[in-house]
């Protein structure tokens, strides 16, 4: 009788093992693979089919940029932009659903297939183009995808080495500069207001993030700049994020083509 409980402790444990070790391998080796294909085939969709020479006309590239952004679009119309971080590996299409569904991509892919990293993602309510504050969600995962590695601007020293992030679309480019990151709780802080009632309102806003900020930059950002946030979660308060922060470097608040 012994003999029988003590087989079927072992079983049972063993199948706890088995059971444990798929879900390790699933999390940690096959899901950052297939995200690592998914992205790597994107690009290729994405990848200019001739080069444009550096002496062609603006006109000529923008009518390229759109042409790239249009290729990616025709694979699923949320793509809305492409983000990059120079120093990490983020580096990924951004995504936007609607008001019905704001967080649709949390846990979906661009092909709109369940993935526990989801993929980064627009805010429903803003636009590069036309919002004071654009407001980009990704996820912190246990490896290195999506927004994990915004965590190395937990370091003033990385900061330094590496002030400012790419966001791309049809329209063209923009260079974002940093000016603050921050550790802060939606429950005590709405950092992801999209809508302001004036310039002084936006102004008291900017001067609200500046204010949490964990370390100072220097750089300076007034009411006339468009601003835009990269966000994760963070684990340094009960439920946490961390915001990366930047303005668009040109002067008419647009996106640079």
């Amino acid at each position: 009788m012994k003999k029988g409980k003590h087989r079927a402790i072992l079983i049972a444990l063993g199948l706890v093992v088995a059971l444990c070790a798929g879900y390790l391998l699933n999390v940690f080796v096959a899901q950052p693979a297939q995200v690592a294909a998914d992205v790597q085939e994107l690009k290729s969709i994405k990848a200019e089919p001739v080069s444009v020479s550096s002496s062609a006309s603006a006109a000529i590239k923008k009518e390229d940029q759109a042409s790239s952004f249009q290729r990616i679009q025709a694979v699923n119309a949320d793509i809305k932009g492409w983000l990059t971080v120079p120093g990490t590996n983020i580096d990924y299409p951004v995504l936007q659903s609607s008001k019905t569904e704001p967080d649709y991509y949390l846990h979906r892919s661009y092909k709109k297939r369940y993935a526990e990293a989801g993929s980064i993602y627009l805010q429903y309510d803003c636009s590069p183009e036309t919002s004071r504050n654009t407001v980009v969600y990704g996820h912190h995962m246990l490896y290195d995808a999506m927004l994990t590695e915004l965590t190395k601007y937990n370091y003033y020293s990385f900061w330094k080495a590496h002030q400012t992030f790419l966001y791309e679309n049809a329209s063209g480019k923009c260079s974002c500069e940093i000016f603050a990151v921050l550790h802060v709780s939606p429950d005590s802080f709405s950092f992801n207001r999209t809508q302001f009632a004036d310039d002084a309102d936006f102004a008291r806003f900017l001067s609200a993030l500046q204010g949490k900020a964990i370390y100072n930059t220097g750089v300076t950002v007034t009411e006339k700049d468009k601003i835009m946030m990269l966000v994760t979660c963070s684990y340094e308060q009960r439920n946490g994020r961390t915001i990366v922060i930047g303005k668009q470097q040109n002067s008419n608040g647009g996106l640079i083509s």
